[in-house]
């Protein structure tokens, strides 16, 4: 893998007619690297994922289907259909890549995602879910809807098919939005984090997931729609329904419960006021800001700045923005992906007994070898190999050893008996 070849790939969904559902681009230089077909009339909001840097996951905007791309070509995985119980309005894959979970209207859905079978069914929401985010050690995840919830899970006891009532029941309930939340961050420590919301009510809470305490309240002069906060949790970016992207330094915010954030601090201003700001996304160093909008323009910031440093049009509204380090040489069509989705997600769930009969099927190939885990794999099995080398030498030494001793005890013991019978002779006679 050269140097050369990575960049942080941008993913984009939008809103359109035409046949290309969501696209990989090099946002610093404007360069389209891959297209991806096939999906309807586009992408829904908080619905693109990515698996490893292998394959491409997005949700139909208007039918009940779940496309799935190779991360290096244009048309659908053809193996695997993954038709779902209605049209998913958010989400989400685990980090560990195990659980695929989905908002579908106020009922949210989780399905193991090698096996394909539907393991819980969560109905606490009253209202659609809008977004779904799982802390970065895949052991909770949180979920946001219009009615307000703020809903924080056990994915543990999400998935378990015990009977008892409390595995349905959320480890958090947080009401303090009094209109639809609309994006959720999560940041590093599992749950130890800190959480982070934004909502049509003009408001940006900050929560302590170690004992599920509000921490701060930022008050907006307009509605938000999206949120990004960078690697430190420092800074939060937050975009609203007006076009309008503000900034919030955490670090220097006075030591309130509630502060507001006048709206002469507005930070970026490049979308047209009747936009949406739909999604943002932050660079890993923290210095380039991207961001996607109803007006169908994605601008490129640079942060110290302020400075818009390039402008990518679309046909349609933009409702997803991801970033990801990667090897551009993956895109090589040439490159075979390993097929990692080998059953149909299930529509309903399967008898409790049918978990004892359940087995997960592992195929191992040679060409799970060009991915960069199966690299690692692959160092290991060489490094074994030179370990079972050396010590298969010294096993032939220690049998050698072993064989002349056992040849030395048969001497003995033949001489014992002879010594023996000659002497039972001699007493004998």
């Amino acid at each position: 893998m050269s140097e050369n070849n990575i960049l942080e790939v941008l993913f984009v969904s939008d809103t359109n007619d035409h046949q290309v559902t969501c696209s990989a681009w090099d946002y610093r230089t404007g360069t389209n690297l891959m297209n991806y077909k096939g999906g309807g009339s586009g992408a829904g909001s908080r619905t693109l994922c990515l698996y490893h840097s292998q394959y491409v996951l997005a949700a139909n905007i208007s039918k009940p289907l779940l496309h799935v791309w190779p991360i290096n070509a244009q048309e659908q995985l053809t193996a695997v259909r993954f038709v779902v119980p209605g049209t998913v309005t958010a989400l989400a894959l685990s980090p560990d890549d195990c659980y695929l979970v989905a908002g579908i209207q106020e009922v949210i859905y989780i399905w193991h995602k090698a096996t394909g079978r539907m393991k819980s069914i969560l109905t606490k929401h009253y209202q659609t879910v809008n977004c779904i985010r799982f802390t970065d050690d895949s052991s909770h995840f949180a979920s946001g809807g219009k009615d307000g919830a703020v809903l924080v899970w056990n994915l543990t006891r999400a998935v378990s098919r015990s009977l008892d009532n409390e595995n349905t029941q959320p480890l958090y309930s947080f009401n303090d939005h009094g209109l639809p939340v609309t994006d959720i961050h999560i940041g590093a420590g599992g749950m130890r984090s800190y959480m982070y919301t934004v909502s049509l009510d003009r408001s940006s809470k900050i929560y302590d997931l170690s004992d599920g305490s509000l921490l701060l309240n930022v008050v907006f002069d307009e509605g938000l729609q999206s949120l990004a906060v960078n690697g430190l949790e420092t800074q939060v970016f937050v975009g609203s329904n007006a076009g309008s992207i503000f900034q919030v330094h955490t670090d220097s915010i006075p030591r309130v419960k509630e502060y507001h954030k006048e709206e002469q601090n507005k930070a970026f201003s490049g979308h047209a006021a009747t936009s949406v700001v739909n999604c943002l996304a932050l660079s890993l160093d923290g210095q380039t800001l991207v961001s996607g909008a109803s007006d169908g323009q994605i601008l490129v910031w640079n942060i110290p700045s302020r400075q818009l440093l390039k402008t990518l049009a679309h046909k349609g509204g933009i409702t997803n923005l991801c970033l990801k380090l990667m090897d551009t040489m993956i895109f090589n069509p040439e490159h075979k992906q390993p097929l990692e989705f080998r059953a149909n997600l299930k529509r309903m769930m399967d008898p409790v007994e049918a978990d004892e009969d359940e087995v997960i099927e592992i195929l191992v190939t040679g060409n799970n070898l060009e991915n960069d885990e199966s690299r690692f794999i692959s160092d290991a099995k060489n490094s074994s190999s030179k370990v079972y080398d050396s010590s298969c030498s010294t096993n032939q030494n220690e049998l050698e050893s072993l064989r002349k001793e056992v040849r030395h005890l048969h001497f003995v013991n033949k001489k014992l008996f002879e010594i023996s019978a000659n002497q039972l002779l001699r007493n004998h006679k």
